[in-house]
């Protein structure tokens, strides 16, 4: 199997969730980035893997190997915040330049996100603080951290606006390699988009544009919003009874 130029890790999952907060599980959303980060390097013919494709557990060890065996050149891995800040921040090795890591978190900011930082952490050995650097051999990983799950604003804006930044780095990606690019085609749905505004008129359903988004197929809805919009389309049913 030929080697894939980019691995796409999506962090966490399984029985860590990662960071939590307004209603949100991190594993799930880094879950929902990558496999459409997959599916659009499919769909740009640029060779990429994935360490994982459904909610699975991975430890440290069995992550970094994945990705170390996997021969390939980047990694990007996949996070979501939490401590009280706010906007996008990307993490680069000790041992590699700020280049690629800018480029993706300055490109996941011209999507609306505001843009935190850049940086590189050293551990007390003197080696890269985290493991995602430390362990990957010499696969150059960027660690994303998309926004704050736990920032009111920033968790509407994962919400909302989660797939045009998984765009916007896989553009950026494509650029910092020399690779083709071409936007994503977004096939009609109008039939589908009339049904939400439907349920938004019935007061079923209050925030149209993450269910257009996510609502789709390889998208990932939330359990606790499929919950609320059960229990809301019975109390309508019920009332119009």
């Amino acid at each position: 199997m030929a080697k894939p130029i980019l691995m796409i890790d999506a962090g966490h999952g399984g029985t860590d969730p990662g960071a939590i907060g307004n209603q949100m599980q991190e594993k799930d959303l880094t879950l929902q980035i990558s496999l459409y980060q997959l599916q659009r390097c499919r769909e740009l013919n640029l060779s990429a893997a994935i360490t994982r494709t459904t909610d699975t557990t991975l430890t440290p060890s069995q992550r970094t190997t994945v990705v170390k065996q996997s021969g390939a050149t980047y990694c990007i891995s996949n996070h979501i915040n939490s401590g009280g800040g706010e906007g996008v921040e990307a993490i680069h090795s000790i041992f590699t330049t700020n280049k690629l890591a800018n480029a993706l978190a300055q490109a996941v900011a011209a999507e609306g996100q505001k843009f935190r930082r850049v940086y590189t952490r050293v551990g007390a050995d003197g080696r890269d603080y985290y493991f995602m650097h430390r362990e990957t051999g010499a696969v150059d990983t960027i660690i994303m951290e998309y926004g704050f799950i736990d920032h009111a604003g920033d968790a509407q804006k994962l919400k909302d606006n989660w797939k045009r930044y998984a765009e916007a780095v896989i553009k950026a990606f494509c650029g910092h390699i020399g690779h083709p690019y071409s936007p994503a085609i977004e096939e009609p749905s109008d039939d589908f988009e009339l049904a939400v505004d439907a349920l938004v008129q019935a007061k079923i359903i209050t925030s149209p544009d993450y269910w257009k988004q996510n609502a789709v197929p390889n998208g990932i809805v939330v359990g606790d919003y499929a919950a609320q919009l059960i229990k809301n389309m019975a109390n309508y049913l019920k009332a119009g009874a």
